[in-house]
């Protein structure tokens, strides 16, 4: 799952789909290249948070991982778990 004010930003260097809010709103769906792996790519919210979730191989899954942690720093961004995400909801 990935979040952040940078959302689009992000995938953009990972993912030839334009994912901008105003072209992929919650609840879209797309399976896609990411980071030349095989995937789907679903906009939804978490506790009123944008996400996406994104779904691969799970042979993949250490390569994914690295290229869009590698793809968030680049925005400043960071690895949590999910609790962030549902520790918003409670403030």
């Amino acid at each position: 799952m990935l979040t952040g004010r940078h959302l689009a930003d992000i995938m953009a260097k990972v993912c030839g789909v334009d994912l901008r809010s105003e072209l992929f709103p919650v609840g879209s769906i797309a399976q896609t290249s990411v980071a030349r792996v095989n995937a789907i790519v679903v906009r939804h919210e978490v506790n009123s948070v944008p996400v996406f979730s994104i779904l691969s191989d799970r042979s993949s899954a250490e390569y994914l991982w690295g290229a869009l942690f590698d793809a968030t720093l680049e925005f400043g961004g960071e690895a949590v778990g999910l609790s962030a995400l549902l520790m918003e909801a409670e403030s």
